[in-house]
């Protein structure tokens, strides 16, 4: 019998007045055991420090994945395990799902901001990556 998973990403209108736009990686359909990668982009113009990447399960509320403050840098958020993240260049913040289990079906979100979630709340998200394994590897 096939795993499914279903990762969903999706890009979020903007809240405040920014210049700033997010993309993210569309739909996957990765198999059981695959690692997934989800990437997010800051394009047209001004870029944000800070990148966040955040799961949401079916009926169930966010939860922080990883978050990042500059070039190089990534905090573990709620969530521990399967995860690993990535900021190579101050626009792109990548999230890649080590080995995908039917856990992993939800929706992921990329947001950004000009300073953190408590300091101001000028805050641009992503518009949601759907992600579903329909298929064991083989």
């Amino acid at each position: 019998m096939g795993l499914i998973v279903f990762v969903s990403v999706f890009s979020l209108c903007p809240i405040g007045n920014t210049d700033a736009k997010i993309t993210q990686t569309p739909s996957l359909v990765p198999k059981r055991g695959q690692t997934a990668q989800l990437t997010c982009r800051q394009t047209d113009g001004q870029t944000h420090d800070n990148m966040y990447w955040y799961q949401q399960q079916q009926g169930k509320g966010l939860q922080l994945i990883y978050y990042s403050i500059t070039v190089d840098d990534k905090t573990e958020g709620d969530i521990k395990d399967g995860f690993t993240a990535s900021r190579p260049q101050i626009e792109v913040f990548d999230l890649n799902i080590t080995s995908v289990k039917i856990e992993h079906s939800a929706v992921y979100f990329c947001a950004s901001s000009l300073d953190t979630v408590l300091q101001s709340p000028e805050i641009l998200a992503g518009g949601g990556s759907p992600c579903k394994s329909c298929a064991p590897a083989p």
